[in-house]
């Protein structure tokens, strides 16, 4: 192991650490591997390049150890999951590279990337969190791959860049190699561009409003509840001012029983944590309309460790809002592209969304919801305590933003609605089962060559 080496790993590690699974500077997971992974492919061993792919990994889940760790101990361990699973699909590049041409090993490495990510997402508690794909959410041309592939193109693409990148620097006149990358990246941004030049659908007025200092109270305090509605009947009555067609309140920030009074034609949507009748406890999306008994959603996808005792939610509910068909989730249920997806069959162009974050993970989770909107082709309002309130359009692209605070917020924006009905919406994770079904044919095909090398004469004598 080379003094060299250490410096690559440190620092693909370091630039994985300030853009996987942080947000704010995603787009350099497209280079951030390079260095590792081009000691990897010229390493005569396989032994040190395991110890330096590890670290490597281990420091890419800085960003979730630092935003969930105090909360949920359990990131500790997922991260070292994440790292060792970082260092196998480096692996799996190297010796696909030793042993077939350089663009299987391209290919390869982004394939695995995909493939087990979306098979985690199956069985996960927490969907697709970790998805490396998120990280391209402000790469906007590449971001639309997603209303094609779901979050698996986007995998694909963050990887495919940075491996055929160190194939470049490793083989420079290898021409199929530099094919197997370019030509699918050339193809997502020719697509993308030509999806951010399409117009959008009408535009609806929705206002977001946020007080962090009521953020969960209402479960430690009950008797707060009246006092919380009355706070936040004010703000819904000033927002009414501007006119809005929606208005969306934070997730379990007001209690059972709130009557909140929406604007003339319009809805408001707003979160609420009441108990159970049969036990256990409820987090609620109630959907108030002029003239019409309150209507409810339930959370479907709760957050391991901290919301065991919530009773899920099966249905979807969808209202109008300015004539326009628009569905209904709660925060963590963003996270999970099938359940989104059904919104999308029914060509929803407008979610509201109550959310309640993590403070520190605001960007992140916040951006993950935006990627839900690119994959089914509709805008996205989520007002979210401790967090951001985000207003995105169905190209993923922020309208209006603003950080929630412990006082009274308002975010007003008008916001371009989507139309729905998009490829992925139509044909689900198509795309992440290729995936899985080429990286299984490549690790058959891998392990038949190597027992073919083992056999050989020249290996016996």
């Amino acid at each position: 192991m080379t003094t060299w080496s250490i410096l690559a790993a440190l620092l693909s590690g370091a630039l994985l650490a300030v853009s996987r699974d942080t947000g704010q500077l995603g787009w350099l997971v497209l280079a951030a591997p390079v260095p590792l992974l081009v000691v990897a492919l010229r390493a005569p061993r396989a032994r040190w390049i395991a110890s330096l792919a590890f670290a490597a990994g281990l420091m890419a889940e800085a960003g979730p150890m630092w935003f969930y760790g105090r909360i949920l101990p359990v990131i500790y361990g997922l991260a070292i999951a994440q790292a060792l699973i970082f260092m196998f699909t480096v692996l799996f590049m190297r010796a696909l590279h030793r042993r077939f041409p350089a663009a299987v090993a391209v290919l390869g490495f982004a394939v695995m990337t995909a493939a087990q990510e979306y098979l985690r997402s199956l069985v996960s508690p927490n969907g697709s969190f970790f998805a490396l794909g998120y990280a391209l959410v402000d790469v906007a041309p590449l971001l639309q791959t997603a209303a094609l592939a779901g979050i698996a193109g986007l995998t694909f693409l963050a990887a495919v860049v940075p491996a055929g990148l160190a194939l470049l620097c490793v083989r420079p006149r290898d021409t199929g190699a530099a094919l197997a990358w370019s030509t699918p990246v050339l193809a997502a941004l020719l697509y993308g561009f030509w999806q951010l030049a399409q117009p959008p659908g009408p535009s609806v007025r929705v206002a977001l409003l946020s007080d962090d200092r009521y953020a969960g109270r209402v479960f430690h305090h009950p008797d707060a509840g009246p006092g919380i509605a009355a706070a936040f009947a004010r703000q819904v009555a000033a927002a009414t001012a501007h006119g809005p067609a929606a208005i969306v309140v934070p997730e379990k920030i007001l209690a059972a029983g709130a009557v909140l009074a929406p604007p003339p034609g319009g809805v408001v949507v707003a979160g609420l944590d009441a108990p159970a009748p049969q036990g256990g406890r409820l987090n609620i999306a109630a959907l108030y309309r002029p003239g019409a008994p309150v209507d409810t959603y339930l959370k479907k996808r709760m957050v391991p460790g901290l919301e065991e005792e919530y009773v899920r939610g099966t249905a979807e509910l969808v209202t109008r809002v300015g004539g326009l068909p628009a569905g209904i989730a709660i925060c963590k249920d963003m996270d999970f592209a099938q359940d989104l997806r059904r919104y999308g069959r029914r060509d929803v162009g407008l979610m509201l969304v109550p959310a309640w974050d993590f403070d520190r993970d605001a960007y992140l989770h916040g951006r993950m919801a935006i990627v839900r909107g690119v994959e089914n082709g509709f805008a996205v309002a989520r007002s979210a305590s401790q967090g951001l309130m985000t207003l995105s359009d169905a190209h993923g692209r922020i309208v209006a933003e603003r950080r929630t605070a412990h006082a009274p917020g308002m975010l007003v924006g008008d916001l371009p609605t989507g139309r729905g009905g998009t490829v992925y919406s139509r044909i689900g994770d198509v795309f992440g089962q290729a995936m899985a079904a080429a990286w299984l044919l490549l690790l058959a095909t891998l392990a038949w060559r190597w027992r073919r090398v083992q056999a050989s004469p020249a290996r016996r004598m």
